[in-house]
């Protein structure tokens, strides 16, 4: 069975989270119509595997995104909603098995916390709302 990688076992986490709406990912959709209740983008950034165990507690770098097409202010609250939901089941989150696409199976989530506090990343262009933070997950194959 292959083993998964963090941004996968970040992904299905994230899905899990009670009430989210949005789309989650590894890459941001081009057409923000796509997702009009935003969407979670994730990347790993850092951490430290176990050294005699195999568990794993990698950082994860969470991007909140949101838009609202044709409209010229982003969507601030949309984008800052969906970190204060992830946030929130991080206080409420202990150990859970997480299922993944069925060619990995399953992992133990054992825990998941912020890191560092949601921030505004500025607007480009597009308009886009954009709340990120750091996201560690300890985690082990089930």
């Amino acid at each position: 069975m292959p083993i998964p990688s963090t941004e996968l076992v970040a992904t299905a986490w994230l899905q899990q989270v009670p009430e989210m709406q949005a789309d989650v990912g590894t890459e941001l959709p081009k057409d923000p119509t796509t997702w009009p209740e935003g969407f979670i983008q994730v990347r790993a950034v850092g951490g430290t595997p176990g050294i005699y165990l195999p568990v794993r507690r990698p950082v994860v770098q969470v991007d909140c995104w949101a838009a609202t097409p044709g409209s010229p202010e982003p969507p601030w609250g949309l984008a800052s909603h969906l970190g204060a939901l992830i946030l929130a089941a991080t206080y409420s989150a202990g150990p859970r098995l997480t299922e993944l696409p069925d060619l990995f199976g399953t992992v133990r989530v054992q825990s998941a916390y912020v890191v560092s506090e949601p921030r505004r990343i500025p607007s480009d262009e597009a308009r886009f709302a954009r709340v990120q933070f750091d996201l560690q997950l300890h985690w082990s194959a089930a």
